[in-house]
């Protein structure tokens, strides 16, 4: 703190052991503080390829809600409001005359059911210019497992021009769709190979494209994991088994590090073959994160005597 900031803190407190202990808490903030901007930082990092801006909001989707509690640079640049302007605000003021109200139906339908939702949708920046928005939502969960946000990562992709088909059939050639989607995603086949895999899961785990390709399935997981999952590539109805699988695991970096994730696989019946569809999300980076919101939302709350 500056020292006028310190002399106006010491006018206000009735003794000196007060100051040095209000002195103690503001400083453990700023410390908190720096530290939620660095794991923001990081999460930005990872995902700087893929998308621009980054919105966090409160879990309540229903009116007036839910409110903005974080966005980065990106986010101001591409809509052209300022951190102060969208502040408790909700991603409402985004929204216009040509923004399709079926896609966010789907959209808020998804989140209430506490799923993941990739889409896009005609937003307008402060000045009212159009522009063409791709969310990838995902919830935020404590180390309990409990949502308490969302993370909406975004896109401007007016210049593009695709066409709206592109977003919305599932038979779509994986390349197409899933290089530019922030999901993690590889494809598989019935015996459990790596045909294809998108360039997020592939710094994800640490191999190249080409590496990839040599891989089995199972190769990922712990080694404990490794029967039950040929297993479900070799029985009669195993792809049935798959499809719609929801699953939280640990898989292993090339370098043998454990990732947390959590996922969903699906089948596609695709032009010339069945696939397996696996699309992933590493939630240990977003856990850090909301520890680290957590605690300075608790410890601002304890000094203004409103901790539970």
């Amino acid at each position: 703190m500056l020292p006028d900031d310190l002399k106006n803190l010491r006018d206000l407190c009735k003794d000196e052991q007060s100051f040095e202990k209000i002195k103690k808490s503001i400083a453990s903030l700023v410390e908190e503080r720096d530290k939620t901007k660095h794991q923001l930082s990081l999460l930005e990092a990872a995902i700087k390829d893929d998308y621009e801006s980054i919105l966090i909001t409160e879990l309540n989707l229903e009116e007036p809600g839910p409110e903005i509690v974080y966005v980065n640079d990106g986010f101001c640049e591409i809509t052209g409001y300022s951190r102060e302007e969208v502040m408790g605000k909700t991603p409402r003021i985004l929204q216009g005359p040509k923004t399709d109200r079926e896609v966010l139906d789907k959209l808020k339908e998804r989140l209430i059911n506490g799923q993941c939702f990739f889409g896009q949708a005609i937003n307008y920046r402060k000045d009212g210019s159009e522009f063409v928005n791709q969310w990838d939502i995902h919830p935020l969960t404590n180390e309990e497992g409990v949502p308490t946000h969302w993370v909406s990562y975004q896109h401007d992709i007016t210049e593009r021009k695709r066409a709206e088909q592109q977003f919305i059939d599932t038979k779509i050639e994986f390349d197409e769709l899933r290089e530019e989607s922030y999901c993690t995603a590889i494809d598989i086949d019935s015996e459990g190979n790596v045909i294809s895999a998108n360039n997020a899961f592939a710094a994800l785990t640490g191999y190249t494209k080409d590496e990839l390709k040599d891989c089995k399935v199972w190769e990922f997981f712990p080694d404990k994991y490794t029967h039950s999952l040929k297993k479900r590539f070799t029985e009669d109805d195993g792809e049935s088994l798959l499809n719609g699988k929801e699953f939280k695991a640990l898989i292993k970096h090339k370098s043998g590090l454990p990732i947390q994730v959590k996922g969903q696989s699906r089948v596609l019946d695709l032009k010339d073959q069945q696939v397996i569809r696996v699309e992933i999300e590493n939630i240990s980076l977003q856990k850090k994160v909301m520890d680290s919101l957590r605690k300075r939302h608790y410890n601002l709350n304890k000094e203004t005597g409103n901790a539970e």
